[in-house]
């Protein structure tokens, strides 16, 4: 039974959702992990009004899953029990670190730092490992809670995204503050991203499951992973600091969409007791459609709103103009940030 058209929507608008979380999370969690790598007051600082809200599309990821997708919601908690309770517990320490760092004692400063760049890998690792274990069918067979899901394809999976976000966090903050660009140098991390990533296409390739098909989207989407691809490291290599950052964020884009778009019609796919199919695992045609109306009324403003975050209080780069017509862009972005310092 394939999917129709209202269920397909959805599962659209859910794949969209989680390609804003993890490509604009995912280069906070890349910050996140570079804390004690450059100056952390500086690198939070450039986060610090928007982390919080790129967060909000995980919580929407989640809570439209379990609104359409009832079926799918449930199995994937039983079938990846153990991997999402460590996600939860990792975001809630990330957040007490990012919230207590400018507030804890001098000697309680290096283990919230330890704590940050722990939950800032913990998080893309387990998630690349939950995606990674829906497509190769470890997820559908349900083992031992979620620790079926550690196969070679599920771990290189789960260090390739690590890579990327680390990519992402680098790029982001050689871009916003030019003077932490010689405590991070970009091209080692862009090529072990690009390696990485192309082990993990090579092993869920070979190890997919039955019925896994990319199709003509797919086959688009991995053209726009490939593109990225070779712009990050392109950026990397002539220091393009913006060609990198946008490369890292169309690959990062481009492969959770080439996950979902094989995923469409079996989200955890394979034989077991949690493999599902779409089709039987969404809601009634009732609910979905409610709820269509819902995201139509709320998505732009939350959208205008995380724009507007961006265009108003990031700060600008450390080396922006301060006269001519680039002035007026940095003038644009730099934001009031005094009560961040």
């Amino acid at each position: 039974m394939d999917p129709t058209t209202l269920q397909t929507t959805w599962y659209a608008l859910l794949g969209a959702v989680w390609v804003l979380y993890l490509v604009l999370g995912g280069t906070d969690l890349g910050v996140g992990m570079l804390v004690r790598r450059t100056d952390r007051a500086a690198a939070l600082r450039a986060i610090g009004p928007t982390w919080a809200a790129n967060d909000v599309w995980l919580v929407l990821a989640i809570a439209a899953t379990l609104g359409a997708f009832p079926g799918w919601y449930a199995e994937l908690l039983s079938g990846a029990y153990l991997p999402l309770v460590l996600l939860v517990g990792a975001v809630m320490v990330r957040h007490a670190a990012i919230e207590l760092l400018g507030h804890a004692t001098p000697a309680a400063v290096p283990r919230w730092e330890r704590a940050l760049v722990a939950t800032s890998l913990v998080i893309p690792f387990l998630w690349g490992l939950i995606w990674a274990g829906a497509l190769d069918g470890s997820l559908a067979r349900g083992r031992d809670a979620g620790l079926g899901l550690l196969q070679p394809e599920g771990v290189l999976a789960g260090l390739a995204l690590v890579a990327l976000c680390r990519a992402q966090g680098v790029a982001f903050l050689r871009l916003r503050l030019p003077s932490a660009r010689a405590d991070l140098p970009l091209l080692p991390g862009a090529a072990l991203a690009a390696a990485l990533l192309l082990l993990a296409a090579a092993a869920l390739t070979a190890g997919a499951a039955a019925g896994v098909q990319v199709g003509l989207l797919g086959a688009l989407l991995v053209l726009v992973a490939g593109a990225g691809l070779g712009l990050l490291v392109l950026g990397a290599f002539v220091v393009r600091d913006d060609w990198a950052l946008l490369g890292a964020a169309a690959t990062t884009a481009g492969a959770v969409g080439v996950v979902l778009a094989a995923l469409h019609h079996a989200p955890v796919a394979g034989r077991g007791p949690h493999a599902v199919r779409l089709a039987e695992a969404a809601a009634g045609d009732v609910t979905l459609t409610a709820m269509l109306v819902i995201a139509g009324v709320l998505l732009p403003p939350l959208l205008a709103a995380l724009g507007y975050a961006y265009v108003r209080f990031l700060r600008a780069p450390d080396d922006a103009p301060t006269a001519g017509p680039g002035s007026l862009v940095a003038r644009a972005v730099r934001g009031t940030m005094r009560e961040l310092r």
